[in-house]
């Protein structure tokens, strides 16, 4: 007599405290009266996949990860089926097939996974998931009641997954220490590799609500205009993938007289864990040449004893524009301005401006300042994490 109430809220339980995840197969197992059952994870663009299983050889899990999900005959074939799906086993492929197959005598036979049954949990344009559970050889197959039970418990487990794998995206977040990203005066946005955003900074909102070079697309980050797109889209994708090559920069082209945002893309680590298999991720951050955070002049005093004065033409001196620009703006006479370059020189051990420009760019990034604060959140940010906010925008100094 199973308690299935029980059960299903042991599922629920899983799908916000992942470490309960292998007690819940444990329980499947005995009220689907199977062997062995696990958990598929499936990378969509990649198609690369990782298990977690319960009464399989030790070993199964990670010889999965490392070879042997590449010989899994159903994979392909499941992944044309929705979240909800039972999965018609031998409809899918001849018993035959499956019979002769390296993954079978290889990988299932040995792990009791000769007779299979599974419901797909998710099937996302980055993610599938997958449940099985297995009867050995000399068990036989499954029988229509087993097949009931399990049309039973798959609603209930298809709703953990889209609770797991949303919890997954908010982890993301969170393990990119919300509150610190935004006191970066750059944008910083985390996204997958199909370019959904998983997570944006402060300065990266309001880039997006302005639709100033980047903006939203369906929940996906894109460049403004489209001869950026395609370049930018690969970035996104090679640096969450890991290709060989992963990452890199670019210009993106805004409506003059504004400068093209500088962008650098790169991989993302995410420790593996349930629902979370080493989800792929990429990190941008973008800068605008066209806005030097003020913040920037008092770090600099601090820095190298620099005087207001002095501090306001070293950050002037980043843009680049030559010392006459740099006098008009800050509104003193070019001789003057030769002084305190002169003066900034000396306190910073350079000799050149261009030397002085990598040297505050080597100096990290900088607190914005409180400009923003009342500006409401786009809705496509209001995941529970991805709603905690601390600090506001101004913008890049280059």
């Amino acid at each position: 007599m199973h308690d299935f109430d029980g059960m299903v809220g042991q599922i629920y339980d899983a799908a916000v405290e992942p470490g309960r995840w292998p007690q819940v197969l444990e329980t499947l197992s005995d009220f689907l009266e199977g062997a062995a059952t696990k958990l598929t994870f499936q990378n969509a663009r990649t198609l690369r996949s990782e298990a977690n299983s319960v009464r399989m050889p030790p070993e199964a899990d990670l010889t999965y990860a490392q070879y042997y999900y590449k010989t899994n005959v159903f994979l392909p074939r499941i992944a044309r089926l929705r979240a909800g799906a039972l999965i018609p086993v031998w409809d899918l492929l001849p018993r035959e097939v499956y019979q002769r197959s390296e993954f079978y005598n290889d990988f299932c036979r040995p792990g009791d996974m000769c007779h299979p049954i599974g419901v797909v949990l998710a099937n996302e344009p980055d993610m599938r998931v997958v449940f099985t559970c297995g009867r050995s050889r000399t068990a036989g197959e499954f029988e229509p009641e087993h097949l009931d039970r399990l049309r039973r418990v798959g609603p209930h487990l298809v709703r953990a997954a889209s609770v797991g794998l949303r919890l997954s995206r908010s982890e993301i977040a969170r393990s990119a220490n919300v509150e610190a990203l935004d006191r970066v005066a750059q944008g910083v946005l985390i996204v997958a590799a199909n370019s959904e955003i998983l997570f944006a900074n402060r300065a990266a909102e309001v880039l997006l609500t302005e639709a100033d070079g980047i903006r939203i697309e369906k929940s996906a980050l894109r460049a403004n205009k489209q001869a950026d797109a395609a370049q930018f889209r690969r970035l996104i994708a090679a640096a969450a993938e890991r290709s060989e090559n992963a990452g890199g920069v670019m210009a993106l082209t805004r409506p003059a007289p504004r400068r093209p945002l500088s962008v650098l893309v790169a991989p993302l680590k995410i420790e593996s864990t349930w629902f979370m298999p080493g989800r792929p991720a990429a990190i941008v951050f973008v800068a605008d040449p066209d806005k030097a955070p003020r913040t920037m002049q008092a770090q600099l005093r601090d820095l190298y004893r620099l005087t207001p004065a002095e501090a306001a033409v070293a950050t002037a001196i980043t843009r680049g524009e030559g010392l006459q620009a740099v006098a008009d703006e800050v509104g003193i006479s070019l001789t003057t301005a030769r002084t305190h370059l002169q003066h900034v020189f000396e306190k910073t051990e350079t000799r050149r401006q261009a030397e002085l420009v990598r040297l505050i760019a080597a100096s990290g990034f900088y607190e914005r300042q409180s400009l923003e604060r009342s500006k409401a959140r786009p809705s496509w940010s209001q995941e529970p994490s991805a709603t905690r906010r601390h600090s506001t925008p101004a913008d890049p100094g280059g």
